[in-house]
Parts: structure tokens; sequence; C-alpha cells
């Protein structure tokens, strides 16, 4: 009898997902919002462009010259970089700015666009400097 039920969950599970048409990828070289394909005609993320600006408001403040909390700077390219590894989502920086890491909570407006573009950033486009 158990087995005649498992047959029977087995071929009703197997026939709704015959129902499902899969999606062809969408390749527009932008990840998008947040992590999905975006509108046609947007730039690549950089550091100097659209990175420094967010950080500058949000994290300089504690983590700038002569306040490196944390032994970590925001301020250079470089000092962003020192512990991070671009396209690795599990990056310092991508950790520590999504929801749940330690310093979302100190972004200042809207905290999801910024740690998508964040996370997109060093993910999607490798942690560029400029574009």
């Amino acid at each position: 009898m158990r087995l005649l039920v498992g047959v029977g969950v087995l071929a009703a599970s197997l026939a709704a997902s015959s129902c499902v048409q899969a999606q062809p990828a969408s390749d527009t070289g932008d990840p998008g919002f947040p992590f999905g394909p975006s509108a046609g005609g947007v730039q690549p993320l950089a550091y100097v462009q659209d990175i420094k600006p967010l950080l500058d408001q949000n994290c300089v403040e504690c983590h700038g010259p002569g306040n490196e909390e944390g032994d970590y700077r925001v301020d250079t390219y470089a000092a962003v970089m020192r512990k991070q590894r671009p396209g690795d989502a599990r990056s310092p920086i991508v950790v520590n700015v999504v929801p749940g890491g330690e310093m979302h909570q100190y972004w200042t407006g809207d905290r999801i666009t910024k740690a998508t573009m964040v996370f997109r950033w060093m993910v999607y486009y490798n942690a560029a400097e400029t574009r």
C-alpha cells in the first residue's frame, strides 16, 4: 500500500512539473535588481562612480582615515579591496551590507537597493574600479 501511495505521489509531482515551462536565460549583460534581468541600457557598476558615493555617505565616518573600526577603511578603492574577493558573494563587504549583515543597519535610505548595488558590483562586475 505504501509503495502504491509513493508511486502515486511521484507520478503527480512529475505531471505537475511537466506543466512548468523553463524560461530561457536572459543575457542582458546586467543581472538587474535585485539579482535578475533588468531593463536594457543599464551601465555596469564601478567603485568610483557608484560604490564610493554610497560608502562615503554611509560608512566612511566609522571606516575612514583616523577611525578604522574593525581595521577596515572604505575611503579608497585599495582599502576597500584589501579583504575582498571579486566575483565572490561571500566577500566581507557583501556579507556585511546585505540584510542580516552586521553593517546593514547603518545604511541610510533604501538599504535594500544600496546592498544590492554592492552585491552586484562585487559579484557580477568583479569589483571594477571604474567604467
